[in-house]
């Protein structure tokens, strides 16, 4: 257990519960930040001898305690964030590593990749071109670290957010704050919902979108992905790729 403690490289430095299966946490690293472009991701881990939260399944198998269990997730603090990293995060009763990590606590240890990596970036967007980010659940990660990050100020912001429940709506006071920002979340399975908040899903959002309105970036549940890309190059869109450049960027969660 010595060496798997010496691996334990970061620390648990605030938590903060939206509902029982959402967080938001962020993680200080021993080593610092590094320097990453918004939309990329890195791995947190935990060793497999980690306690899990009370409310989680029996395990059918239960991992190697002394091997660190690894997931990655997108980070949603800007690059200019230099004392963490923060990441918001799906907990599930049957997750192998986010049954662990439910059950940190602040100061709590947890392994870090030093490197953070991926290419669901702004890089290849022209700077004149509006960004129309489209997410499910915890898929809005990247784009609050792109909203946060201070090259993005004079750009046109559309950030669409896609949850079950109104509770499931995670930032959105910090969104709302972004004057160049529009703010479109909906909701699929409540009813008598505020004004701001549109009913459905996020799917009926691009019935209205055209290649003219600028760079659509799709993050989250791979069905709404498989529905968006089908009905945005029906319309003219084409999918983006390193060798082939295109006003539609895709990351799959899972």
């Amino acid at each position: 257990m010595v060496e798997i403690k010496s691996m334990l490289n970061g620390e648990l430095i605030y938590r903060e519960d939206l509902t029982r299966e959402l967080i938001i946490i962020r993680v200080k690293p021993d080593a610092g930040v590094a320097d990453f472009i918004p939309g990329q991701y890195l791995a947190i881990g935990l060793p497999g001898s980690a306690v899990r939260v009370d409310w989680a399944n029996p395990e059918v198998e239960a991992p190697a305690p002394d091997k660190i269990i690894k997931r990655a997730y997108s980070v949603a603090s800007p690059p200019s964030e230099k004392g963490y990293y923060e990441f918001y995060i799906s907990l599930l009763a049957d997750g192998i590593f986010t049954s662990r990590l439910a059950a940190l606590k602040v100061g709590d240890r947890l392994f870090i990749a030093p490197k953070v990596t991926g290419t669901f970036t702004l890089t290849d967007v022209p700077k004149e071109k509006s960004l129309i980010l489209v997410s499910t659940g915890t898929g809005l990660a990247p784009y609050i670290s792109m909203m946060k990050d201070p090259v993005t100020k004079d750009r046109d912001l559309t950030i669409v957010h896609g949850v079950r429940k109104l509770s499931d709506l995670a930032y959105q006071d910090e969104i709302k704050r972004f004057s160049n920002v529009k703010y479109q979340p909906f909701v699929s399975r409540e009813d008598n919902l505020p004004s701001w908040c549109n009913k459905g899903r996020v799917s009926a959002y691009f019935m209205d979108l055209s290649p003219e309105q600028g760079h659509v970036f799709m993050c989250g549940n791979p069905d709404m992905i498989e529905e968006g890309e089908k009905v945005l190059c029906s319309r003219g869109f084409t999918v983006h790729s390193r060798k082939t450049p295109g006003n539609l960027h895709v990351e799959k969660y899972w």
